[in-house]
């Protein structure tokens, strides 16, 4: 990709500021406050789908879902790859083994729950978001100048304040292992049932190259709520042709489609 190359501290403090004040503004016009971001965990028995109730119509299905429609800070986005550079805006990952996850299938997708105080955590901006669940979809959500990738995993973390912010990782289909056999191979085949599975250690989620986009934006999912930290790697990691397929039997489609940008800034970081 081509990047613009403006990394200089006086862009990155000025953006720095651009991003705290399109925050806060975007919080006022959708009335999402950090501390009442939606919670994590799915719901099974929600009325909501991606076919005959996908997304064009969840914003009819509840009131809750309103947003969905009249939002203006939606989430994917299709990312620009010319984007403002600024390595001092880049997160920190801090990743380790995890003993066991319980994996559930929500009717939506394939879940993992881990256990509380595994100590993984991301830190934005200097404040710790604490790992509390991680899903896929397929096809990817984001896109790259409109190219998507076959899945994406989105690992959801949360701050004491209960602000949300999660880390999207573009997965492509490619042959031989991957870090993500464990839970596609003994994903749950009905709506509602668990299973145990692990150890697993997320850092082998990530590719080598952890350059990163960020933005502001919302769940992908109703309630679509918005003033959700984005950081979207920029670079892929495989997963096999066997668990693509096996993601596919149970959900053959679950992704939204990008929605505007209306003027958000994406910060790029790394190479």
């Amino acid at each position: 990709m081509q990047i613009e190359h403006r990394a200089n501290s006086a862009v990155g403090a000025a953006l720095r500021r651009r991003y705290t004040l399109m925050m806060l503004a975007l919080l006022a016009i959708s009335g999402c406050s950090l501390s009442s971001a939606a919670p994590v965990t799915k719901v099974v028995a929600s009325h909501w789908d991606y076919g005959a109730e996908g997304p064009e119509h969840w914003a009819e299905l509840d009131s809750s879902y309103r947003v969905c429609r009249s939002g203006h800070a939606q989430s994917p986005i299709d990312l620009p790859s010319r984007a403002m550079l600024d390595p001092a805006d880049r997160i920190g990952i801090e990743y380790g083994p995890i003993p066991s996850v319980e994996l559930v299938n929500t009717g939506h997708t394939v879940q993992a729950n881990p256990p509380a105080g595994t100590g993984n955590r991301i830190l934005v901006d200097g404040m710790p978001f604490e790992l509390v669940q991680f899903h896929f979809h397929l096809p990817g959500e984001h896109t790259v100048d409109g190219v998507g990738a076959t899945m994406e995993l989105h690992l959801v973390h949360r701050n004491a304040a209960g602000a949300l912010a999660v880390l999207g990782v573009p997965m492509r289909q490619a042959p031989g292992p991957s870090a993500f056999a464990p839970m596609l191979a003994n994903a749950p085949g009905k709506p509602g049932a668990k299973v145990t599975t692990g150890p697993i250690d997320p850092r082998t989620f990530l590719p080598a190259d952890t350059g990163q986009f960020r933005y502001v934006g919302s769940l992908t999912t109703p309630p679509c709520s918005e003033g959700v930290r984005w950081i979207v790697l920029r670079h892929p990691v495989a997963v096999t042709p066997e668990e693509a397929g096996r993601y596919l039997t149970l959900f053959p489609h679950s992704n939204r489609p990008t929605q505007p940008l209306n003027g958000r800034v994406v910060a790029v970081s790394g190479s």
